[in-house]
C-alpha cells in the first residue's frame, strides 16, 4: 500500500472531516448494525504464531484467517479474475458468515476505456456469481489520474453495473474532492443507484478523506503507520464516527486494517478489538492464536 504513504508523519493533521449532514437522509432505521474487520491479504507469513499455528501451511492460511477476521479486502482479484476451482476452494475454507470484498480487475479500472468494456465486465460478473452468499460489496479503485474530467466514463460504467451486486467506488484524483462541491452531488447520484463510496484514511492524502456515505453500508480503508500513537487515536475517532452513523441507520461497515507489509496488522487488529469493544461494539473478533485442528483441507 504505497498510495499516500509518508516517511515523516509528524506534521499530519489526523482529525476526521465533519460528518456529512446528508448522510442521515440516505439511511433507513436499522436495529442490528454490523461492523466487520478485515485486512488486504491472508498470505502473510508474519502471522505464524500470532493467529496461524506455527506449522501451518500456506494453503491453510485462509482457514485460520477467516476464524479471526470476518471479511477481506480481496486485492488479488485486481490482477487476476479467479476461475471456478479457485473460488470454490476459497468458499470451502471459510465460515458461513465470512465476506469477500473483491477489488475490480485492473483492466476495468485502470485501462483507458476499461470502464466501457462489457466483455471483461461480464467475465467479472461471472466470478461474482460464484461467490454466492460469501460476497460482500466489491469495489472499483480508480487510478490517481482518473479525474472529474473523465466523469462520463464513470457514469457509463455505473449505468452498466447490475443492481444484483453491491459496489463501492474509490476515487483518488483531487478534482473529485475540490471545495466539497462535486462529492455531495455524486453521492446523491450513487444513492439512487444504491452504490457506496470507499473512504481511505492515509497520512499523505488527507484531501481524499471524506465522511460522505451514499449507501447503507460503507468500506473504510484505514492505513496505519507501524503502530504509531496516531493509529490508536484514529481508531478511537473512527469508533465514535461509526457509532454515530449506526445510530443514524448505517447497516454494515467494513473496516479494512492496513500496516506496512502486513507485519503489524494483527497487533493493529487486537488494538482495534480493544478500542471498539470499549465503545460498545459487540462481537468484535479477538485475534487469538488458533490451535491446531487436524486436517483442514
Amino acid at each position: 500500500m504505497e498510495f499516500g504513504k509518508l516517511d515523516d508523519i509528524s506534521e499530519v493533521q489526523w482529525t476526521l472531516p465533519q460528518n456529512d449532514p446528508q448522510n442521515a437522509s440516505r439511511f433507513s432505521p436499522n436495529l442490528d448494525p454490523k461492523l466487520l474487520l478485515g485486512s488486504p491479504a491472508w498470505g502473510a507469513r508474519h502471522w505464524l504464531g500470532k493467529i496461524y499455528p506455527l506449522k501451518s501451511k500456506p494453503e491453510e492460511f485462509l482457514y485460520y484467517y477467516s476464524r479471526n477476521f470476518n471479511c477481506i479486502e480481496l486485492n488479488t482479484t485486481h490482477y487476476r479474475i479467479p476461475d471456478y476451482e479457485t473460488a470454490k476452494g476459497w468458499l470451502s475454507q471459510v465460515p458461513k458468515e465470512f465476506k469477500f470484498c473483491p477489488k475490480l480487475h485492473k483492466d476495468i479500472s485502470h485501462s483507458r476505456f476499461g470502464p466501457l468494456d462489457k466483455t471483461i465486465l461480464n467475465h467479472w460478473l461471472s466470478f461474482l456469481e460464484q461467490m454466492q452468499t460469501h460476497l460482500g460489496p466489491c469495489f472499483i479503485q480508480f487510478h490517481e489520474m482518473f479525474s472529474y474530467a473523465e466523469k462520463s466514463l464513470l457514469f457509463q460504467f455505473l449505468e452498466n453495473w447490475p443492481s444484483d451486486y453491491r459496489l463501492c467506488v474509490e476515487l483518488r484524483h483531487s478534482s473529485w474532492f475540490h471545495n466539497g462541491v462535486i462529492l455531495p452531488a455524486l453521492a446523491d447520484y450513487l444513492h439512487k443507484k444504491n452504490i457506496g463510496l470507499v473512504i481511505t484514511d492515509v497520512a499523505g492524502r488527507r484531501d481524499v478523506l471524506h465522511s460522505t456515505l451514499s449507501a447503507p453500508w460503507c468500506q473504510i480503508r484505514l492505513i496505519g503507520n507501524d503502530l504509531d500513537p496516531s493509529d490508536s487515536q484514529r481508531l478511537q475517532d473512527w469508533a465514535m464516527r461509526i457509532k454515530q452513523w449506526q445510530n443514524q441507520g448505517l447497516q454494515e461497515t467494513f473496516l479494512f486494517l492496513h500496516q506496512t507489509d502486513d507485519i503489524l496488522t494483527i497487533e493493529f487488529a487486537r488494538l482495534a478489538h480493544t478500542i471498539l469493544s470499549q465503545h460498545g461494539f459487540k462481537n468484535i473478533p479477538t485475534f487469538l492464536l488458533q490451535e491446531e485442528q487436524g486436517t483442514l483441507l
